[in-house]
C-alpha cells in the first residue's frame, strides 16, 4: 500500500512539475523561410496564388506517396486527408489554411517583397500554429521546426528554380 501511495503521488508530482514547465513553452509558434529569387513579381506571385501551379514546387505534390488533387474552386488542394485553403490574396501576400483530417488547423502564407530597384523579389513562406495548454502539445512543437523547416526550404528552392526558368524571369 505504501508503495503504491508513493507511486500516485510521484506521477502527480511529476505532471504538475512538466505542466509547469510547458508553461514558459510559448502556444504560438511561427516556423518562417525566405528565399530571393530573380524573377519579377508577377510570374512568382502567379506561381503561389493559383494553386494549378503548385504541382511544379510544393513540396508534398512532388512526393509520389501523397495523393493530391486541386479541387474546382482552385483555391483548394487535397493532400491526402488534409486540406490546403487559400483564404486570401492580397498585393504582396497570400494566405492560407491547412486542415488535416483530424481537425488541426495550421495558418500559413507567403509575403512577396519586392524592391523596385533591384531584380529579385525575397518570398517569405510562414506557417503557424496555435497549441493549446496540454503539455504534450506544447512540448511537441519544440520539433516544428526541424519537421517544417526543410520541407519549407525545398519548396522555395523549387520555386526559385521554376520562376527563373521562365522566359520573364531572366
Amino acid at each position: 500500500m505504501r508503495i503504491v501511495k508513493l507511486l500516485v503521488i510521484s506521477v502527480v508530482f511529476l505532471f504538475l512539475l512538466v505542466t509547469l514547465i510547458s508553461v514558459f513553452i510559448p502556444s504560438h509558434v511561427r516556423v518562417s523561410k525566405a528565399i530571393n529569387v530573380d524573377a519579377g513579381l508577377p510570374e512568382v506571385y502567379g506561381m503561389i496564388a493559383h494553386t494549378g501551379n503548385w504541382k511544379e514546387w510544393y513540396p508534398p505534390m512532388q512526393d509520389s506517396t501523397i495523393k493530391f488533387s486541386v479541387e474546382a474552386d482552385s483555391n483548394t488542394v487535397m493532400l491526402n486527408d488534409t486540406r490546403v485553403m487559400i483564404t486570401g490574396r492580397e498585393k504582396n501576400a497570400i494566405t492560407g489554411e491547412m486542415i488535416s483530417a483530424g481537425g488541426t488547423r495550421v495558418k500559413t502564407g507567403w509575403n512577396i517583397l519586392y524592391v523596385a530597384q533591384q531584380d529579385s523579389v525575397t518570398v517569405q513562406w510562414f506557417m503557424d500554429f496555435k497549441m493549446k495548454w496540454y503539455p504534450w502539445e506544447k512540448f511537441s512543437s519544440l520539433f516544428y521546426e526541424s519537421m517544417y523547416g526543410p520541407q519549407m526550404e525545398y519548396g522555395l528552392r523549387n520555386l526559385k528554380a521554376e520562376a527563373e526558368k521562365s522566359p520573364a524571369g531572366q
